[in-house]
């Protein structure tokens, strides 16, 4: 048996008995979740993201609203690296976050008792009730800094690894994170699900916008754990396979998003550390309209359906008419997608690149463009700010999209 089966074995073990300590403090939180929420996630990279967009909203209400203070349980994976403690700390700043092994017994319990739904998938009511949406309708991270604080003892280590590795953290940096086929094959106990999404794309599609960003002074960063693809673009000097090149741990994927000037991203769970850290995000291959995160600093590029009986390409109005979309739904409903192209993720790469700088100056044509796609959408998507929008470019391209 090699090291994982020990691992999984082991855990297990522990599972069982813990068991007895679990069911009470299971159903103790489930009553505390009556009155105050509560939210127990694993602590891991899978779920890092989530867990920083959650308590940072719940920060922000109390500081903006005077919003009851939101319990989130944080339980570290057993067999969370010593490394990554500093993760760990961070997170105890502004949650209860259980530290020791009766985290993975404590979230195992709440399933097998079918307390889920309440203790771990459930949003909290109230003004940020739709955060796990990641709209943020009301604003309440849109102004004011960060309220998760890494500790300078945290930060000078951090330094020091991404300098081992060439990154020079006072120039500008950009993180990149493509979630492809095997996110779910290493992720999911060991069973493959989506190994085909259509939130699945290649890093090879990104590697014409990385070198596009190198070109006007910036380092590119590949972020991720379960990678399929190296990144070829990667020299190790501008460009840097992190996912791969033997430096990333999980305390430095939160501090490289904490640290970046701006994270292109394929709507994967990491992205939502750049709404933590106030950080813009440029977001590749949309389809679903949740993922359309225009109440954010979001500016995305969609990947078109298609029918699969004549080959007619939906306009956005047809889109938002489809039900909800999944892998299965897709086939179904006979549909296919118009991926975006290399030269279409570049071309979002130098819209992020001229932003940062203060040198975008969108076209009058652009501008309509993006009013006519503002108009087109439901109307609870307009009640609140507009933040992001679409990229101005894939705009021009796809006008017959706004028909």
């Amino acid at each position: 048996m090699n090291r994982i089966g020990w691992l999984r074995l082991y855990r297990f073990g522990l599972r069982l008995l813990l068991f007895p300590v679990s069911v009470p403090l299971a159903v103790g939180l489930y009553l505390v979740s009556l009155w105050e929420p509560v939210r127990i996630m694993r602590l891991n990279t899978s779920r890092v993201g989530h867990l920083g967009v959650d308590a940072e909203y719940a920060l922000s209400e109390i500081e903006k609203y005077g919003s009851r203070f939101r319990l989130f349980m944080v339980p570290s994976r057993v067999d969370l690296p010593i490394a990554n403690r500093a993760l760990v700390s961070l997170w105890r700043k502004s949650a209860a976050c259980i530290t020791s092994p009766i985290g993975d017994p404590l979230v195992w319990t709440v399933k097998v008792l079918r307390l889920d739904n309440r203790l771990i998938y459930r949003p909290p009511k109230g003004v940020s009730g739709r955060f796990n949406w990641g709209t943020d309708p009301f604003g309440v991270t849109a102004d004011g800094a960060a309220h998760l604080k890494f500790h300078p003892r945290d930060s000078e280590r951090a330094l020091a690894q991404l300098q081992c590795m060439g990154l020079d953290m006072t120039k500008p940096v950009v993180c990149i994170h493509v979630r492809d086929g095997s996110y779910h094959a290493q992720h999911s106990s060991g069973q493959w699900k989506e190994p085909h999404s259509w939130r699945n794309l290649s890093i090879a599609d990104f590697e014409q916008a990385a070198q596009l960003l190198a070109n006007r002074g910036f380092q590119v960063v590949r972020l991720g754990v379960s990678t399929s693809q190296r990144f070829l673009a990667a020299d190790e000097k501008v460009i840097f396979d992190y996912a791969n090149n033997g430096f990333r741990d999980e305390f430095l994927d939160v501090f490289l998003v904490a640290r970046c000037s701006f994270m292109m991203s394929t709507s994967s769970g990491i992205d939502s550390l750049s709404q933590t850290f106030r950080k813009p995000l440029y977001n590749v291959g949309v389809i679903a309209p949740s993922q359309l995160y225009i109440h954010r600093n979001v500016h995305s590029i969609v990947q078109r359906f298609i029918s699969m009986v004549d080959g007619h390409r939906l306009t956005l109005s047809e889109s938002m008419a489809l039900p909800k979309i999944t892998d299965r739904s897709l086939w179904s409903l006979k549909l296919g997608l118009q991926p975006n192209t290399s030269q279409q993720i570049a071309d979002l790469a130098g819209e992020a690149a001229e932003r940062f700088l203060g040198n975008w100056q969108p076209s009058n044509h652009q501008r309509e463009l993006q009013t006519r796609f503002l108009a087109l959408l439901p109307s609870e998507f307009r009640r609140f700010s507009i933040r992001g929008g679409i990229g101005s470019r894939f705009l021009e391209e796809h006008a017959d999209w706004l028909k």
